[in-house]
């Protein structure tokens, strides 16, 4: 594919994040979108499966965010994938460590969730986990790389069907430099670009200085022209970040790259906009 059928593939089968609060703003997107759902840090577990029944009834796929060191134990997790399943038609999670700096229980990372069984168990048959095109502040590189070694081997394994859910950066050339560095260390699991989507420029940097999003942050304030400049715009799009994920991703047929992963940070609606946009544009080009 060339560039521009790589952006409308992305487009078109894009999946978007949005908190347990925000699922009443799901009918403003395609239907049967998939729809991830975060766990935020204390939250009860109830208001995810709420969530997740809201997604479903809504006509979109429900991915839930299984936050591991936010479980108290086995069983805890056991009960909270059976209610999933059974009440949302759940099969379908991203599997992350959370943002608890202790864990609750005796489940204290990711691996811990996928290697329990339970997934499985459930009819769970899929699931992203994390990765961090700009590395993460609190874990050493040599450990990030064992970890995705250890997930590509349970991959291998499992009738768990894995892939990479990436945090997002503010510019393209993270993400392609970090996809082709995992490849090199022998990553095989399909990669789905994380990007923000349309938003404030506010909320942009407040959500990309909260999630450690470091290298990028630079070269994004040179290109808008500086903070002065990028304060007075009123809404932020991420169509350089999308084209140059796609150039690299048409030059490279190796690549990865398979999906597109949109962070709203609350613009749900102009997001799902210039995802329509995106796919409706890039369709009406000539071959």
């Amino acid at each position: 594919m060339n560039a521009a059928e790589v952006i409308r593939s992305l487009a078109a089968s894009a999946s978007i994040e949005v908190t347990p609060k925000h699922v009443g703003r799901l009918p403003e997107l395609a239907p049967g979108t998939s729809v991830y759902i975060t766990s935020l840090p204390g939250a009860e577990h109830g208001e995810l499966v709420s969530a997740a029944v809201a997604v479903r009834a809504a006509g979109h796929r429900p991915i839930p965010h299984i936050a591991a060191r936010g479980f108290t134990g086995r069983d805890e997790l056991d009960a909270l994938l059976g209610r999933m399943a059974d009440e949302a038609g759940v099969d379908d999670v991203l599997v992350i460590g959370g943002g608890l700096k202790a864990p609750a229980g005796t489940i204290t990372c990711s691996m811990d969730v996928l290697e329990s069984g339970l997934l499985e168990r459930h009819g769970i048959l899929r699931a992203g986990v994390a990765g961090h095109p700009e590395g993460t502040p609190d874990i050493p590189p040599d450990v990030v790389r064992a970890a995705l070694a250890e997930k590509n081997a349970f991959a291998r394994r499992s009738p768990v069907q894995l892939r990479i859910v990436t945090q997002f950066a503010l510019t393209p050339e993270p993400y392609v430099a970090w996809e082709r560095a995992t490849r090199a260390d022998g990553n095989g699991l399909p990669v789905i670009a994380g990007i923000p989507g349309v938003t404030s420029p506010t909320a942009l940097l407040k959500f990309a200085l909260a999630c450690g999003v470091g290298p990028s942050m630079e070269v994004f304030r040179k290109q808008s022209g500086g903070l002065l400049r990028l304060a007075t715009t009123r809404l932020w799009r991420p169509d350089a970040v999308l084209a140059g994920i796609a150039d690299a991703v048409a030059a490279d047929p190796q690549s990865l790259i398979r999906g597109l992963h949109v962070f709203p940070f609350g613009g749900v609606g102009e997001s799902a906009a210039w995802l329509a946009e995106k796919s409706a544009f890039q369709a009406a080009q000539p071959a």
